[in-house]
């Protein structure tokens, strides 16, 4: 069997052009890579040199803004959960055995029982179920 010379032209000229392809898809691929790195290095160099210039200001107030972020985060974490789940008692009204706690009337949250504290104490669990939950949380019930 004879071959085609002008089939066998027709593919090398396909191949030809498939590595011509695929070697500028790799340097295009390379440039932006290089174009990327270029862009961090001079973004990171830019915040380094900020940070070097100001490290007092980062150390004196770093602190503060912590702290400030952490309140946030907490006031937010006691609303989602508080909100998204339908407590029946909110986060904050909650008391767990062990926990310091000022004089008052502490519900517990297994039995209903209330166990009265009369002075600053330490939480001790429940009197009658010894259970280690109490709330500081009022029923607003309505008596018709």
């Amino acid at each position: 069997m004879k071959k085609d010379p002008v089939k066998n032209d027709n593919e090398a000229n396909l191949v030809e052009e498939a590595q011509k392809t695929l070697m500028g898809a790799k340097d295009w691929f390379l440039e932006d890579v290089a174009l990327m790195k270029a862009y961090w290095h001079d973004k990171m160099g830019y915040t380094e040199a900020w940070i070097d210039a100001n490290w007092h200001l980062v150390l004196d107030e770093g602190h503060e803004l912590i702290d400030d972020l952490d309140e946030k985060e907490d006031a937010a974490l006691l609303w989602l959960i508080n909100h998204a789940n339908n407590n029946p008692v909110p986060l904050e009204q909650c008391h767990v055995a062990g926990s310091l706690v000022e004089p008052g009337t502490y519900h517990c949250m297994s039995c209903g029982y209330d166990n009265v504290i009369e002075t600053q104490q330490a939480l001790a669990p429940c009197e009658v179920c010894h259970y280690g939950l109490m709330s500081t949380h009022h029923d607003e019930e309505t008596n018709d």
